[in-house]
């Protein structure tokens, strides 16, 4: 009887070392498909993720240019078509040197004059031929 339950036992430790001998090759298989995967989609993932890192970054941009095209509208329109870059810069929030490069390229688009003031500062004059007002304003009232 003891022989029996020897052998028994050793059949058990067998079936029990094939059992995890076939679950390791599983796992080593597993293991090689997941990085083959990975070798394989990684640069369609790197691309990917570039992209719309790009894309929410020209969204962002979009969105800064818009409000400074506002807050520039409005500084025309509170000053009757002049504006500092120094004004326009704490309206906007920004620095001084994107207030400048911002009102220049405006001073291009709408062939603005330009005073320079005791301070060294320049004021932008951009002429109308009608009182400036806002449209947000005129569809209010």
């Amino acid at each position: 009887m003891a022989a029996l339950t020897q052998r028994s036992t050793q059949s058990m430790d067998g079936r029990h070392l094939n059992l995890r001998l076939g679950l390791g090759i599983g796992v080593a298989i597993a293991l090689l498909l997941l990085i083959w995967l990975i070798k394989l989609l990684l640069p369609w993932l790197l691309l990917l993720s570039g992209l719309a890192a790009w894309g929410y970054g020209w969204h962002r941009h979009q969105q800064f240019q818009q409000r400074l095209y506002r807050c520039f509208y409005c500084c025309l329109e509170q000053n009757r078509g002049k504006v500092s870059a120094l004004d326009f810069a704490i309206a906007a929030h920004i620095t001084g040197p994107q207030a400048r490069t911002f009102l220049d390229a405006r001073a291009r688009d709408f062939f603005a004059d330009f005073e320079p003031t005791d301070y060294g500062d320049v004021v932008y004059t951009f002429r109308t031929q009608s009182p400036i007002t806002m449209p947000s304003q005129s569809l209010l009232g």
